[in-house]
């Protein structure tokens, strides 16, 4: 008989209010903990993510500064290179330079048109 009071005893005490309210504060507090981890992880993917994308740009970049390394070891790239960045040329060459209108069309010899309509034609009578 002693045993089953001291069970209702644990049952008793395990089903008290201020034990529930410590076991809702524990999970409550697990849960904010991974909660947290969890907003921790997709921050440092989001990180990582931006991390490697700035990896690739700057192994292109590299690819690139190699291949004008290479290019600029030739005195012929050099040459090239001189060309591009300052159009000179060598002496008795020749350039052809395309300029673009700055309205974009080409108006007539005669000049704009004159307007036509009523009051134009009084006008010209008096």
């Amino acid at each position: 008989m002693l045993g089953f009071y001291e069970k209702r005893k644990l049952k008793t005490l395990l089903y008290s209010r201020a034990i529930l309210v410590l076991m809702l504060l524990l999970v409550g507090g697990m849960a904010y903990a991974a909660h947290g981890a969890y907003k921790k992880e997709r921050e440092t993917n989001e990180r990582r993510m931006e991390l490697a994308a700035q990896l690739a740009a700057l192994e292109e970049r590299a690819a690139e500064l190699e291949h004008d390394i290479v290019t600029l070891e030739d005195p012929r790239g050099i040459e090239a290179e001189l060309r591009r960045r300052y159009e000179v040329g060598f002496e008795g060459e020749e350039a052809i330079v395309f300029v673009e209108e700055k309205g974009g069309y080409i108006e007539d010899e005669e000049g704009p048109e004159e307007p036509q309509g009523i009051l134009h034609k009084l006008k010209e009578i008096f």
